[in-house]
């Protein structure tokens, strides 16, 4: 996996994320609108030792997707599989679609995956009669957890229904289980209190991404864009995996993780979420899977199934890797996936590409973009540049510029998305504004003179407008509170 990820990781350009989270980094704060403060803290890390370099950044998700990898294996192993099983759990991550995906940029969700596959492994040993330390450290990686994405709080849920539905119940009399809760709660807190201070900005965006931003899906249309986003071929091991969980004699005592399984799916279906929110449990359902599947073909005459289940798996899983790692160049990999027809039925946002996934398309265009403004810029005569702020409309064109800027001479933009609304409009007055990404009507409700000058236009990449605006009807101070966009 590691290798993998290292070798494709320049492939593209950086994603949108990336360069919002690298702008955190260089903001460090206990919360930000969008995320808690971890995937910010590894950018402020990476700015540290090796500055603002793509392969550097990526580095850290590669690592993630490689010890989850290793992890998986050792789930298998727990679940007393035999060295087969354990290399099979370990094959299905790569041959899962959505890991590699997940694994080939920084974000919160390859830490998400890595932190929730962590927690389910201390958890098996617990059963299995660990040392009580074990309950701290538990404690510890959930707050951890915490602070890198709210699927913690799910996964926590679900453990203690799992717990509490078992036999396992018999650990909730003991205080360990509290213990390790307050411990990820103390970790937790200061995020809790940035919410408070600057009045649970995450609540208002959740409630705008699932109204505005994220496709609705029945719940057996969200079953359908699992098995799609997962990979077809590896739906038979992880359905097989949650099965065993649930109803296989030898994981009676992990039935609380079937259930917990459920539960944190069923969460998920019913919130109107983005299918690959689920993928943390997957690595528990692919390990057990693999366990459920070594069984069934351990018995004498059977050995010929180990070769062709890895052959076919393999197969399958180089077929549909490109569409999650970028191993094609772009015109090839459109040509590509028109040939195979299976990414056209991924739905995950409203309005997203029909050529590129969306953890492709948001990697291209960026310094072409910003070369383009910073022209524009520059060709503005000396009066006006020095009182001209550039607003991004979203916070991708704004890490770019921020990104990309300095070296060109840019001011660093302002945007009235997520977090860059909270660090509000800085210096700019209003009297001139270079905007790129808006729409001409929408800018007329702040500025008196709203002047159209190009349009930046990539063949991968969404178009962005660029306008040069003058006179804003208020102080852009004033007129900040109206730009807010929790989305």
């Amino acid at each position: 996996m590691f290798g993998l990820q290292m070798a494709t990781a320049g492939q593209y350009g950086f994603f949108g994320d990336e360069l919002y989270y690298i702008a955190c980094g260089k903001n460090l704060a206990f919360g930000y609108v969008d995320h808690p403060p971890f995937v910010a803290l590894i950018a402020r890390i990476n700015l540290a030792l090796f500055g603002e370099s793509l392969l550097a950044l990526r580095f850290w998700s590669a690592l993630a997707g490689a010890l989850t990898v290793w992890l998986t294996a050792r789930l298998a192993r727990e679940l007393t599989g035999d060295a087969f099983a354990q290399g099979l759990a370990a094959l299905m991550i790569l041959v899962s679609s959505v890991l590699p995906a997940l694994f080939s940029f920084m974000s919160m969700n390859a830490f998400d995956v890595l932190i929730c596959t962590v927690a389910t492994l201390l958890l098996m040993k617990i059963v299995l009669g660990a040392s009580k330390k074990t309950w701290l450290l538990l404690g510890l990686v959930m707050g951890i957890g915490l602070m890198n994405k709210y699927t913690m709080l799910v996964f926590g849920f679900a453990i203690f229904v799992g717990l509490l539905a078992t036999r396992q119940r018999v650990h909730l009399k003991s205080p360990l289980p509290y213990l390790a809760g307050l411990i990820a709660f103390a970790i937790f807190l200061p995020h809790i209190v940035w919410q408070i201070t600057h009045g649970w900005p995450t609540w208002e965006f959740m409630k705008n991404a699932q109204e505005f931003k994220n496709v609705a899906h029945s719940p057996v249309g969200f079953l359908l864009q699992m098995i799609l986003t997962f990979n077809p071929i590896a739906f038979p091991v992880w359905i097989a995996g949650l099965l065993y969980l649930l109803f296989g004699k030898a994981t009676a005592r992990y039935r609380f993780l079937g259930i917990a399984a459920v539960v944190f799916l069923i969460v998920y279906i019913t919130q109107n979420s983005k299918v690959y929110y689920v993928v943390p449990i997957l690595p528990l359902l692919l390990a057990s899977g693999s366990v459920s599947i070594s069984e069934l073909i351990r018995h004498p005459g059977k050995g010929w199934l180990r070769p062709a289940i890895i052959a076919v798996l393999v197969a399958g899983g180089a077929v549909l890797l490109p569409l999650g790692v970028p191993l094609l160049p772009a015109d090839r990999f459109i040509r590509y996936s028109k040939a195979i027809g299976i990414w056209k039925h991924v739905k995950m946002e409203k309005g997203q590409s029909e050529t590129l996934p969306l953890h492709f398309v948001y990697r291209f265009g960026w310094e072409e973009l910003v070369r383009q403004v910073a022209d524009i810029y520059h060709s503005l005569p000396d009066e006006e540049r020095a009182q001209c702020g550039i607003l991004a409309s979203w916070y991708g064109p704004a890490g770019a510029i921020d990104h990309f800027g300095p070296e060109r001479g840019l001011p660093n933009a302002i945007c009235g998305r997520n977090n860059y609304w909270l660090w509000g409009p800085g210096d700019v007055t209003g009297e001139r504004i270079l905007t790129v990404g808006f729409h001409q009507e929408v800018l007329k409700h702040f500025f008196h003179t709203v002047e159209k000058v190009a349009t930046f236009e990539h063949p991968y990449a969404y178009d962005q407008t660029i306008c040069i605006c003058r006179d804003s009807v208020a102080p852009l101070r004033e007129l900040w509170p109206k730009v807010k966009t929790y989305l």
